[in-house]
C-alpha cells in the first residue's frame, strides 16, 4: 500500500536575490548613458571643460590640505563641537560664537586682542582664494534701545566689523572679501534652548574654492 504523503514546502528565502544585483546594474548602466547623454548635448567642448573642472578640484585640493591642517592646529581654541571646521566641496568653513569676538548686542569687535581673527588671517594669506564673511543671530528680540533695528541689521554689522579688521589690521586685500546677512533666518539648531540659541549666534568664515 502506498502512503501518500503530506505536501511538501521549500523556503526559497533568497531566490529573488539576483533582481537586487541586477537592478544595481541597470541603474549604473543608466547612470553612464545620461553622462554621455549630457556630454553629448552640450557639444565637443563638454569633455575638455568637464576634465578642466576636474583638474581646478584636485588643484583646489591640494592647496587647500595644508591651508585647512594649519588653520586647524592654530584654531583649537575655538575648534570644538560649538565651533566647527568644516570642509565642504565649495569651501573650508568655520563657525565662530558671537562670545569669541563680540559682545551682548554688539556690533563691533571687542577691545581687546583679536587673537583668533590674526590666526585666521594668517592661513589665508597663504592662499589666493575669496573669503566670505557671514553674519547670523538667533531668534530673540533686540534688546530695548539698541542701535540695530533688526537682527538682520546686527548680523550685517558683525560680519563688516570683521571684514574692517581683516583690511585694516591684517592688510586683507578688500577685492578678497565678501559679507553675507542672515540675521536669524539660517539658523543651525532651532531656537528652542539657550545652547541652540548660543549655537546660531556665530560669525561664518569660508574661504572660497574660487580665486
Amino acid at each position: 500500500m502506498i502512503e501518500k504523503l503530506g505536501p511538501v514546502f521549500i523556503e526559497r528565502r533568497n531566490q529573488y536575490i539576483w533582481l537586487t544585483i541586477y537592478s544595481d546594474l541597470i541603474t549604473n548602466l543608466f547612470l553612464l548613458f545620461l553622462s554621455l547623454y549630457a556630454l553629448s548635448y552640450f557639444g565637443p567642448d563638454a569633455i575638455p571643460d568637464a576634465m578642466a573642472s576636474m583638474k581646478n578640484r584636485l588643484e583646489y585640493s591640494k592647496k587647500a590640505s595644508p591651508w585647512y591642517e594649519d588653520l586647524t592646529r592654530n584654531l583649537k581654541l575655538v575648534s570644538n563641537a560649538d565651533a566647527p571646521i568644516v570642509a565642504r566641496e565649495d569651501r573650508l568653513q568655520m563657525a565662530l560664537p558671537d562670545d569669541v569676538l563680540f559682545s551682548v548686542g554688539a556690533g563691533e569687535l571687542k577691545d581687546q586682542d583679536q587673537f583668533v581673527l590674526h590666526s585666521i588671517a594668517q592661513a589665508v594669506k597663504r592662499v589666493p582664494y575669496t573669503v566670505l564673511i557671514e553674519g547670523n543671530t538667533d531668534n530673540q528680540p533686540l534688546r530695548l534701545g539698541s542701535r540695530y533695528a533688526s537682527n538682520w541689521e546686527l548680523s550685517l554689522a558683525r560680519a563688516m566689523s570683521v571684514v574692517d579688521y581683516l583690511i585694516k589690521f591684517e592688510g586683507i586685500a578688500p577685492e578678497r572679501l565678501g559679507v553675507a546677512a542672515f540675521g536669524e533666518y539660517h539658523p543651525r539648531f532651532p531656537n528652542d534652548t539657550p545652547a541652540h540659541r548660543a549655537a546660531n549666534r556665530r560669525i561664518e568664515i569660508s574661504i572660497l574654492r574660487y580665486e
